[in-house]
């Protein structure tokens, strides 16, 4: 997520600079902006897109709905928000840490979560419509303070334990509460009731801790290996076999879940939920979950269910995440300057990621507030365009590009942005300063 400003030198991705480059030197293709990580921000592009269409879209059962949308987006948008989230993290705390001011790394990570969490709260004050990921995203980030100096391989370690480990404790905690979730967007209504709120966060929500630190440590991960091949001039190749290895996880979580399924899945999910059908399960099974496997049972964890958290779904995204962040970045890297002049404004709105969805949410609001106000006044007989479908998409999707051509032109961060980096900033500063007082 971009909550940050992006480094500007030796960024996985972008064009390295010439011997003898100072601060303000300029790479061949992008006019008078300063080196960015073009790759990345499209990315974080496609990731606010696949979630638009994720709240916009028709769902299943509703006139309209595309059943191939669903497939692409459900679980996997909001994945690769997650993991370009980690990769957020390394990016922001690379400088301070590379200085030795590691409190100054850690305070200001700590603060860009808890910024996070904030908004979140308020933006869950508004109609019910989608369920807002940023308190669970800014815990998440708070979480991954004592994991800013973790190698690559421990950082998979720890993500590989929690997508084993977590999804057993999730489903057996709901199913101890007998809940199927709880929290939604964890509004400050919500956060009120502390013990459920913290429990919600950490698990029972739909968006939980305990899977979302796995993605998160993947993305950092990610940069971290990303960053170490530009140094040795081997990004190009890296990138390749990540893309490759996303291509694999995606196309053996996908193969490996419907033969479990097949052989013997269905079967134990129906002796599971006796008083449905085979084909009621099947629609069980092929729509999103809420944070947690369906059940307890063998089957449960041993499907890529979206929003279950369950180990394939986890792979499945991570796949997906690989495949479009290596395909941004080898694209940003092969397109010419005309071309990246071009795509500038999905750059920056890309780079605005935290102020696009915060508009998205708020859009989406108003239009809840309008279906409300219309159900009030005597009902309908068909969802308006202007709530669901692609048209409604359209018109979010060009409202994002909108604030990425008045952003490129202005050649300015988001305003959101542009508030929780000074915030941030000030409080790594303030760490600096103790750490070196002392």
């Amino acid at each position: 997520m971009s909550l940050h400003p992006i480094p500007e030198d030796r960024a996985p991705g972008a064009r390295p600079r010439s011997a003898g480059a100072g601060r303000d030197a300029v790479p061949t293709g992008v006019g008078s902006r300063p080196t960015r990580l073009v790759g990345i921000d499209l990315a974080r592009f496609l990731a606010v897109l696949g979630m638009m269409a994720a709240h916009l879209m028709p769902p299943s059962g509703y006139p309209g709905h595309v059943p191939w949308v669903s497939r692409v987006v459900d679980g996997n948008a909001s994945t690769l928000f997650a993991v370009l989230g980690g990769v957020s993290v390394v990016l922001a705390s690379r400088s301070a840490l590379a200085r030795g001011e590691v409190a100054a790394a850690r305070w200001t990570t700590a603060t860009r979560g808890l910024l996070v969490v904030l908004l979140g709260a308020t933006l869950a004050l508004g109609p019910a419509n989608v369920v807002v990921v940023l308190v669970y995203f800014g815990v998440t980030l708070v979480c991954a303070v004592p994991f800013l100096r973790v190698r690559p391989g421990w950082l998979l370690a720890w993500a590989g334990l929690l997508a084993v480990v977590g999804p057993v404790a999730n489903a057996s905690v709901r199913a101890a509460l007998d809940v199927e979730g709880e929290g939604g967007s964890l509004g400050w209504g919500e956060l009120v009731d502390s013990l459920v709120a913290l429990r919600a966060v950490v698990l029972t929500g739909t968006y939980p801790v305990v899977t979302w630190l796995v993605y998160v440590l993947v993305g950092m991960a990610l940069a971290k290996v990303l960053l170490a091949a530009r140094e040795a001039g081997t990004d190009r190749r890296l990138l390749v076999r990540l893309l490759a290895w996303g291509v694999v996880l995606v196309a053996g979580s996908l193969t490996l879940s419907t033969l479990v399924y097949e052989v013997a899945g269905r079967a134990a999910a129906l002796a599971a939920y006796p008083s449905f059908t085979g084909p009621q399960v099947d629609l069980l099974v092929g729509e999103s979950g809420w944070g947690a496997p369906l059940d307890t049972g063998w089957w449960a964890l041993a499907l890529q269910t979206p929003h279950t958290g369950a180990p394939l779904d986890v792979l499945r995204g991570v796949g997906v995440a690989l495949v479009v962040v290596s395909a941004m970045l080898l694209l940003a890297a092969a397109l010419p300057g005309w071309a990246l002049r071009l795509v500038e404004p999905l750059r920056a709105a890309g780079a605005a990621l935290l102020t696009v969805y915060t508009l998205h949410v708020l859009g989406v609001g108003v239009t809840g507030l309008m279906i409300e106000a219309l159900a009030r006044a005597g009902g309908f007989t068909e969802v308006p365009w202007w709530y669901l479908g692609p048209w409604i998409f359209a018109v979010h999707a060009a409202g994002a590009v909108l604030v990425g051509v008045v952003l490129a032109t202005l050649g300015r961060k988001g305003p959101l942005e542009t508030a929780v980096s000074a915030a941030a900033r000030r409080t790594g500063m303030w760490a600096a300063g103790l750490g070196r007082s002392r």
